[in-house]
Formats: structure tokens, C-alpha cells, sequence
């Protein structure tokens, strides 16, 4: 089956990366379509689904109420408010 490129730019990139692979430009697409394809098979395609569970606990976190007391980043991170190590 024959592919026809008309994009200038894209018939330019096809054969630059095919010259830096030493490849085909036949072979240098193939390479380049299953690595895209194998990447694609791994991101969850529900985006519906994602975007409702991430805005669930975006929520939930939202109602964690503060603490009295509670440590400073720097006191987190054990420094004082100099910056020297406090541990």
C-alpha cells in the first residue's frame, strides 16, 4: 500500500530523521509510528472518567481542615527560619 506525503515539512523531518538513524525513510517512519502507537497504548484514553476522579479528591482534599499548631514548611523540612538544619 502507498502513503503519499504532501507536507513539505513533514517529507523534510521524515528524511532528516532517517539520515541521523541511517535508516530507510520507510524504516524511519515505521520506527517512529510503533514507538507513537506503543505510547499511545499506555495513557488511559476515558479522559471523562480521569477528569472526574482527579476533581473527587481535588474536592476531598479541600475539606481537610487545618491544624491548629501545624509545622511550617520549614519545620517540615527541618530548618529554622535562617535556613540551617535544625536536626
Amino acid at each position: 500500500m502507498a502513503l503519499s506525503i504532501k507536507n513539505t515539512k513533514v517529507e523534510q523531518l521524515a528524511r532528516e530523521l532517517a539520515r541521523r538513524r541511517r535508516v530507510s525513510v520507510t524504516e524511519a517512519i515505521r520506527q517512529s509510528l510503533e514507538h507513537e502507537v506503543a505510547r499511545e497504548r499506555l495513557v488511559p484514553r476515558d479522559d471523562d472518567d480521569l477528569f472526574r476522579r482527579l476533581m473527587a479528591i481535588s474536592d476531598r482534599a479541600g475539606q481537610i481542615p487545618g491544624r491548629e499548631n501545624a509545622m511550617t514548611e520549614n519545620d517540615i523540612l527541618g530548618y529554622d527560619e535562617l535556613g540551617v538544619p535544625t536536626r
